[in-house]
């Protein structure tokens, strides 16, 4: 049973035979949420309730109040998917005593989280690192360097995200200024528009890599370019609690550039399965980028390498039994 106010989550949920409900859930202000949630509940009588954004806990929890005077019960699994503290006040404080398994997608998360000592035992927190599932084999959206007719020699270099300050492009650019003459194409596959975008197209304009840096916007299938790039660089400036674009660069075998800040220590071992460099230090960045544009062999080993480490710890199917054992718990 699956409750969403997502439609793409519905979507998928069809392919499921599962029963699918999409409800609002407007926040604490929303009894008709809570009451339609209440009945779906006394007609599934789920034994486990799985919230993924952690401001519906409310409305669960007091769903979990009205089922209990008809006799039902059933637990609360709860993940956070951000690196932040726990918010203290009388509220949040009820909630967290609410839950009776905290997940967090990174073991960054959850230290985040527990920096305000929240009131609720350790013992009763879980880490499931993030994952990303295998996609069919399906052909690209499109060709590279087809599209803008590219030298097979020339090294690809790929941004998958949204082109906003916090995903650190702007570092990225100017990194690439530094790289001088040495050969390479940089793509940025995701949203762009509004003034940080004008920065961007700025930056280029001032470095005159109009011929080497394309914005190609959002693109449908984005994660399948990794199958075409040489080097998947993510740059984030502010802390990411799991990348998700870094976990679809291990499982496609691309080498991964992406800042040590965040969770990214956790899936990337630096010089083993990726390289990792300090958030917001175009030089840093420029320096790591050259070293795999002039040694290919590290490049492609570091790729291999990042899909084995995918495959052994962060498959999608080691994902799904560690919920299954959880919810077994």
């Amino acid at each position: 049973m699956l409750v969403t106010r997502s439609k793409t989550v519905t979507r998928r949920a069809e392919t499921l035979g599962a029963p699918c409900y999409e409800l609002p859930f407007y926040g604490i202000a929303d009894p008709l949420t809570i009451v339609r949630l209440a009945r779906i509940i006394r007609r599934h009588r789920p034994a486990t309730v799985h919230i993924h954004h952690f401001k519906d806990l409310f409305a669960v929890a007091c769903v979990r109040m009205l089922c209990r005077w008809r006799g039902i019960r059933f637990r609360i699994v709860c993940t956070r998917h951000l690196i932040r503290p726990g918010k203290r006040n009388p509220v949040h404080d009820r909630m967290y005593r609410t839950i009776d398994r905290l997940v967090f997608v990174s073991e960054r998360a959850r230290e985040a989280f527990f920096a305000t000592r929240p009131p609720i035992d350790r013992t009763r927190t879980r880490v499931i690192l993030n994952t990303v599932p295998t996609h069919e084999a399906q052909p690209a959206p499109l060709s590279l360097r087809t599209r803008y007719a590219l030298d097979p020699t020339v090294p690809i270099l790929l941004f998958c995200g949204r082109c906003v300050p916090e995903k650190g492009c702007d570092t990225l650019l100017h990194a690439c200024a530094l790289l001088g003459e040495c050969p390479y194409a940089l793509f940025l596959a995701g949203a762009c528009d509004g003034p940080y975008f004008e920065r961007l197209q700025q930056i280029v304009a001032e470095n005159r890599l109009e011929n080497r840096i394309f914005f190609l916007g959002f693109v449908p299938q984005a994660s399948q370019l990794l199958e075409q790039a040489d080097i998947c660089v993510q740059p984030s400036v502010v802390p990411e609690a799991g990348s998700l674009s870094v976990l679809e660069a291990m499982r496609a075998g691309c080498a991964v550039v992406a800042s040590d800040n965040g969770s990214q220590p956790e899936f990337i071992d630096d010089a083993a399965t990726g390289l990792l460099v300090p958030p917001g230090d175009a030089r840093a960045l420029s320096d790591v980028l050259r070293r795999l544009l002039d040694d290919p062999a590290l490049a492609r080993s570091l790729g291999a390498a990042a899909r084995r480490k995918f495959e052994e710890q962060f498959s999608y199917e080691r994902f799904y039994r560690q919920y299954l054992a959880l919810y077994d718990e």
